[in-house]
């Protein structure tokens, strides 16, 4: 018997002609390319010398592919395959023994002893569509081929606006074999209030069948590694069981507390353990005048981050790693939420594992996309939801689930009154499913508060996409009118990736804004005439006052340089206001990743790397964060923002200069801001004078060029801002040696001191091999500022930083010198 579950091994990649052969007894004659080799169960697209089985022009949807393979087992052997894209079949010695209905679900058969011939068929998506089938009360934005509503898949690889990329055919998930009884649909449960851990599931013996002679031992290992344990007897091929933690311990968002995990096994004597990332905490969503604010532990949670996108199993070797870096660097930068939207694909729990580890909460849509759901799939949609949420029950990450993404926005946005639009399916089955896992639920993402009647799409009330600033070009200033409550999607641009993603992927920024491979990455809506490379320009005119198109074709890296700023501006302005507005719950950026080389909606690149903007919003999404803002006549207000469970006790320092570095201003007040929550100050608050520091009143010349803020705890640094007092589109050029930049040893860890004797903007920090602690800040004019520096593994840390500092205004890169 094995003790752990073992795969399948390597075989075959073969494709045909789309309806070419039906069994796996037609291979012998009209393969395409004969076939080359796939060392692991794996998507079409990861596997070497795929696209030289595929005729000129054809899509990876176009053909029938298979997968065959050997396989000796000593005993009866089952094998479960955890996801395989739709239209998919399964044959064990050429008999078909598994259909798949959706690529959502499992599917599994059972192998007695001996050697097996497994060979799955992926039907071509493409022959699948061309039959016709009903069609829905609405057409999807999304795809031309609207039959793909009855086609339980991924709209990933088949809707333009997600990328260019192949879609993922094959083994999208894993395959397991185990000839042991084995623990599957493990349910648990976690009560905060009274400790117990209510843990249910099924024991399956290998040939499919309930093992009701089998014992699960079930263990819970505490935080501090102290194990808990109990038994259960199998009953009628089920089973369930109670642990009890004394005085467990809370999981908090990420910023608002710890994270403390327990981990659950259930295992027979000779199966392989199916674990379970269990947490405590209490959960609810305040609707309170139409809003939509999620409440953890009794303390109102601003859920800000980004729509995650799934990691392609055939674009990284370790798509695990991928994405665990990616959601470090989602954490890192203060997220505390990731949305996983429909109509890409859902996650695993070793992903759940990590946002558990991380604080990061998680958004789950269910897999439908702006269709109209057929009713005959309901009973399968409603199975992929409990197949999700069952798999990751016990978990705390998991925060609220929706009925899907622009489920209702789509039929609303093209007319239809609620009579034509209203689906069972989302308003009472999926909600009824989540109830029974004790989560949230809201009908569409976006949608009106539950319970209302209220139009769906007003940001106003209930849940939106807002993109008012972004897709729709309103002013940056319309943030402050359109009093968002919780935007499930917002802000969303073509950002460029780095000047060196640019130069490894196309050559160079002169490839940048027109050519075929560089704009095959750019988002656009299906139908438009207009994609968001446009809108990117569009803000880069509003906040500079130049013609983009004059600038790239004099100075193409620039162009690029002053989209990515101009998105972070943008960014930054809309999630800072957001943060310090007490009716709004959250707002998250589409998205988090691209799935191409290229300037896609994504913070990260497509190699895993942050873009610029992600630099500038982990200012502004600290768990503890001075926001400072142009507040008109009142001056300039500044908001210290404290998420934490301890209360933050310090001062606030205010420095206000002109170039050339004289002192306008300046003050310190102290200042004591409770768990949980937000003090504001107003400059002459700080200072104890008025010197219309905003610019306001405009009596004169301005009074100042930059204002710093720095909010200090026990008398050190903890957060700074600078204020720019000076208009974006007042162009300045700052000369040679005006800024400098020196490393130097502070207490055993390299530091970045830079200094200016004008005001910058802008200014970035790019020394291979360390990341700073901070970077794309202004510098106030005369105020020196120390940037922590931290280096990678395999980074000479006795050498010292090498690099370079960067900014919009500087006439040349600076050079970063040693320190005497």
């Amino acid at each position: 018997m094995s003790a752990v579950a073992t795969t399948l091994p390597g075989g075959l990649l073969v494709a045909t002609v789309a309806g070419a052969v039906i069994d796996p007894t037609g291979l012998a004659g009209d393969v395409l390319g004969g076939g080359v080799p796939m060392p692991r169960p794996t998507v079409v697209d990861a596997v070497d010398g795929w696209r030289a089985l595929c005729p000129p022009d054809a899509s990876v949807d176009d053909l029938d592919w298979w997968f065959v393979t050997d396989t000796d087992v000593a005993a009866t052997t089952r094998i479960v395959f955890e996801g395989l894209s739709f239209p998919a079949s399964v044959f064990v010695d050429d008999v078909e023994v598994a259909t798949v209905t959706s690529m959502f679900l499992p599917v599994a058969t059972t192998v007695g002893p001996g050697r097996h011939r497994i060979v799955v068929r992926f039907g071509s998506l493409t022959a699948w569509a061309s039959t016709r089938r009903p069609r829905g009360r609405w057409r999807s934005s999304l795809v031309a081929t609207q039959g793909l509503r009855w086609a339980r898949t991924t709209l990933l690889g088949r809707a333009k606006v997600y990328g260019d990329v192949p879609a993922p055919v094959g083994f999208w998930r894993g395959v397991t074999t185990t000839d042991a009884a084995a623990v599957v649909d493990l349910d648990v449960h976690a009560d905060p209030t009274t400790g117990v851990v209510t843990v249910r599931g099924r024991c399956l013996d290998p040939d499919g069948t309930g093992a009701d002679t089998a014992t699960v031992t079930v263990r819970l290992v505490d935080p501090d590694g102290r194990v808990i344990e109990t038994t259960a007897e199998v009953t009628d091929g089920a089973f369930t069981t109670t642990l009890t933690v004394a005085r467990p311990r809370l999981w908090w968002p990420h910023g608002y507390g710890e994270q403390p995990l327990y981990r659950l096994t259930a295992a027979t004597a000779d199966g392989a353990p199916t674990t379970r990332t269990v947490g405590f905490r209490t959960l609810t969503v305040d609707t309170t005048d139409g809003g939509f604010t999620l409440v953890g532990n009794g303390v109102p949670i601003f859920a800000r981050g980004a729509v995650w996108t799934p990691v392609r199993p055939g674009a990284v070797p370790d798509v695990p790693a991928a994405i665990r870096r990616r959601l470090h660097l989602l954490a890192d930068a203060g997220a505390t939420m990731v949305r996983i939207p429909g109509g890409l694909l859902p996650e695993d729990a070793e992903f759940a594992d990590v946002c558990a580890e991380l604080g990061l909460l998680i958004w789950q849509d269910t897999m439908l996309a702006t269709f109209d759901p057929p009713p005959d799939l309901d009973g399968t949609v409603d199975a992929e939801l409990d197949t999700m949420l069952r798999a990751v029950s016990g978990n705390p990450s998991i925060a609220v689930v929706s009925g899907g993404s622009e489920t209702v926005q789509q039929p609303v946005m093209l007319g239809l009154p609620r009579e034509g639009r209203m689906m069972p399916l989302i308003e009472t089955t999926l909600a009824d499913r989540a109830a029974a896992y004790g989560l949230p639920y809201v009908e569409s993402s976006p949608s009106a508060p539950p319970g209302s009647d209220a139009f769906p799409l007003r940001p106003d009330t209930g849940v939106s996409h807002w993109f008012g600033v972004g897709g729709y070009r309103r002013p940056v200033a319309d943030v402050v009118g359109a009093d968002v409550r919780f935007a499930a999607e917002c802000l969303a641009f073509s950002i460029p990736p780095s000047p060196a993603a640019v130069e490894r992927h196309f050559g160079a920024a002169a490839a940048a804004g027109h050519t075929s491979e560089w704009k095959a990455a750019v988002p656009r809506d299906r139908g438009s005439a207009w994609d968001f490379e446009d809108v990117r320009d569009h803000y880069v005119a509003a906040l500079f006052g130049v013609e983009p198109s004059a600038v790239r074709s004099r100075d193409p890296e620039r162009h690029l340089q002053l989209g990515r700023i101009a998105v972070a501006e943008a960014m930054a302005t809309a999630h800072a206001h957001w943060r310090t507005d007490p009716r709004c719950g959250g707002a998250l950026v589409l998205t988090a990743a691209d799935t191409a080389p290229g300037a896609g909606w994504g913070l990260i690149d497509v190699d895993g790397d942050p873009k610029l903007p992600l630099s500038v919003l982990r200012r502004v999404w600290a768990p503890v964060a001075v926001l400072v803002r142009d507040a008109g006549l009142a001056g300039i207000a500044v908001d210290v923002v404290n998420d934490t469970a301890t209360p933050l006790v310090g001062e606030v320092s205010l420095c206000a200069t002109t170039d050339g570095g004289p002192v306008v201003a300046e003050g310190v007040a102290a200042v004591a801001v409770a768990p949980h929550g937000s003090v504001r100050l107003y400059d002459s608050e700080i200072t104890g004078v008025f010197r219309d520091l905003s610019d306001a009143h405009r009596f004169g010349p301005r009074t100042a060029d930059a204002v710093e803020v720095v909010l200090s705890v026990d008398g050190a640094p903890r957060c700074r801002e600078v204020f720019v007092v000076r208009p974006a589109t007042e162009a300045v050029v700052i000369p040679a040696g005006t800024l400098q930049a020196a490393a130097h040893v502070v207490d055993g860890c390299w530091s970045v001191r830079l200094e200016s004797a004008v005001t910058a903007r802008w200014v970035e920090i790019d020394c291979p091999g360390w990341t700073p602690a901070d970077s794309v800040f202004h510098l106030a004019a005369g105020r020196p500022y120390d940037v922590a520096l931290t280096p990678a593994a395999g980074t000479d840390h006795e050498r010292g930083p090498r690099g370079r500092v960067l900014g919009l205004d500087l006439a040349a890169p600076v050079t970063v010198s040693m320190a005497p």
